[in-house]
């Protein structure tokens, strides 16, 4: 009684850790970009690749590693490689926000994994069925090769972990194919912010020029035509109203006037993300564009690649920032 008890509570162990870390891996692998601000800093500083991709590969190891876990394929390094994902994840949240109440909650799952992989306990696992099917499986070995049918249980092992690792990423490549993310803004009409920050402060063409002057390079976007128009928040001129002010998620908007120009302020209200600043020439229209409020929960900005502001001219044409 006492054994199957001790089972019970290794495999519910086993499933609460898989359950938390699969829902994880999931929400990554269909919306990467809505996860981009939770990489470090650091990271996304020196990192060849773009933050999607790592958050992509990201999702693929928390669900190859909850598969392990809970199915006890590899049992031992799935265990592994879940403490080093969780570690990782609190090192990260560490070093951007400090001490807060996600730490503390991931303190408890990094201790939950280490606790399995010491865990004596070897119950319902395939890493354990594996030697037995293999020994039932060979004609002419009796019971007492169970020793040797153990030693050669490793390509058992290595074709059920190829299975797993074929079956973890065609899961992934599914619920990639499958997502929804917000979309990301396109170059040159879109002056957008990004997880690095904004770079100098950005300039309307016609900011700084006399009234009677014309863009250098001329307009030829009717914001009437733009595929993103239904995405775009008025902020200037006028008083922001509700829907804009739930764009603007993540950020103070503060407006200075300058004479013929109008400075955008947007202040950062998490440290994950940095301030940024447009010059819009005073006849023209600024918006704030946000594809998809989903990654904007409780004011708060979780992707910074569908934001950006743009500039309409009186005639009603996107300004090129």
């Amino acid at each position: 009684m006492i054994r199957d008890r001790n089972a019970a509570r290794h495999f519910l162990m086993r499933l609460g850790l898989g359950f938390v870390m699969c829902w994880f891996a999931v929400q990554e692998l269909r919306t990467p970009s809505d996860w981009t601000v939770f990489v470090p800093s650091f990271v996304t500083d020196v990192s060849p690749v773009a933050v999607d991709q790592l958050v992509l590969l990201h999702g693929f190891l928390l669900l190859l590693a909850a598969t392990s876990v809970v199915l006890g394929v590899f049992y031992l390094p799935g265990c592994l490689l879940a403490s080093g994902l969780i570690l990782e994840i609190l090192f990260g949240l560490w070093w951007d926000d400090g001490i807060n109440d996600v730490v503390v909650r991931d303190l408890g799952l990094l201790a939950l994994a280490v606790a399995l992989a010491i865990d004596p306990v070897r119950s319902w696992q395939l890493d354990n069925l594996l030697p037995t099917l293999f020994a039932t499986k060979s004609p002419g070995r009796a019971l007492g090769d169970l020793a040797a049918a153990r030693r050669s249980a490793w390509q058992l092992r290595a074709g059920a972990g190829a299975g797993l690792l074929a079956l973890v990423l065609t899961t992934g490549l599914a619920l990639y194919a499958m997502g929804s993310g917000g979309e990301s803004l396109p170059e040159g009409s879109v002056a957008a912010l990004t997880n690095a920050g904004t770079p100098a402060p950005q300039a309307s063409p016609r900011a700084s020029t006399g009234p009677a002057a014309t863009p250098a390079q001329p307009p030829s976007i009717r914001f009437d035509d733009w595929r993103y128009k239904q995405y775009a928040f008025q902020i200037y001129p006028g008083e922001v109203g509700p829907e804009a002010k739930k764009a603007l998620a993540g950020f103070q908007l503060n407006l200075q006037d300058h004479g013929d120009n109008v400075v955008v302020l947007l202040k950062a209200t998490s440290p994950r993300y940095k301030d940024a600043q447009y010059t819009v020439d005073k006849r023209d229209t600024a918006y704030f564009i946000e594809t998809t409020l989903r990654d904007d929960p409780n004011d708060r900005e979780n992707n910074l690649r569908d934001d950006g502001v743009i500039e309409v001219d009186p005639q009603g044409y996107i300004v090129n920032s």
